[in-house]
């Protein structure tokens, strides 16, 4: 729920008052709970335990993408920390473009390739963490760009966002593996000037990426 607050407030003003919303990989539906208070929400989500819980926040549940009924649209499509786990996202946005509303968008939040316990720190222990066979591709900002465009999208908002402070990437230094440290949270968990630095140096662990259907001058 932190985490799900902290995107509604972060994008609640791309969500219209009564639009559709559609949310890939809804899990539990943490996120559709803050959205359904102003959207109509439905969500595609692989598991049944967690369809079922969803149902609270969303009109319809569906397994997959391609459960979704023709001629269904949408005014929004959003996936967080789920779009680097799709090995073919040209495929995949060929899918979802026909299910936007005309100048509806894609919302995405991935993991940053420019995350700082990379390219600043340059952390070997992380990299055995961070690099992942589930996760088939690690975004830059331009990676984003080049795909979505290749499928019919501009880019109408990047946002560069830095989920962990300074006390998780003290614990980090000092223990080589996840899981922080009470002393350094206490010390520094406040912290939250570090981690603006950092959004402002656009090195952050996290990419939160808005791209609208067809060009700016063809909406269509």
């Amino acid at each position: 729920m932190k985490d799900a607050s902290k995107r509604w407030e972060q994008l609640e003003d791309f969500f219209i008052q009564d639009g559709r919303i559609l949310e890939i990989g809804s899990s539990t539906g943490a996120f559709l709970e803050k959205c359904s208070q102003k959207c109509e929400c439905v969500c595609v989500e692989p598991d049944s335990t967690n369809r079922a819980f969803v149902s609270r926040f969303s009109v319809d549940q569906y397994e997959y993408l391609e459960d979704i009924p023709d001629g269904e649209k949408f005014d929004l499509i959003c996936l967080f920390h789920v779009f680097e786990h799709i090995r073919d996202p040209f495929d995949f946005l060929k899918k979802c473009k026909p299910l936007l509303n005309t100048g509806g968008s894609i919302i995405i939040e991935v993991p940053h390739i420019e995350d700082p316990l990379l390219s600043i720190y340059d952390l070997d222990a992380y990299k055995d963490f961070y690099f992942q066979p589930m996760h088939h591709y690690i975004y830059s900002a331009n990676g984003l760009r080049c795909v979505f465009e290749s499928e019919g999208f501009y880019e109408k908002k990047i946002m560069f966002y830095q989920r962990y402070g300074l006390d998780n990437h003290l614990a980090w230094l000092k223990k080589g593996k996840p899981g922080g440290d009470l002393k350094f949270k206490k010390l520094f968990g406040s912290c939250n000037e570090y981690c603006r630095v950092l959004e402002r140096a656009q090195k952050t662990d996290t990419i939160i990426y808005i791209a609208g259907k067809n060009g700016r001058n063809n909406e269509g």
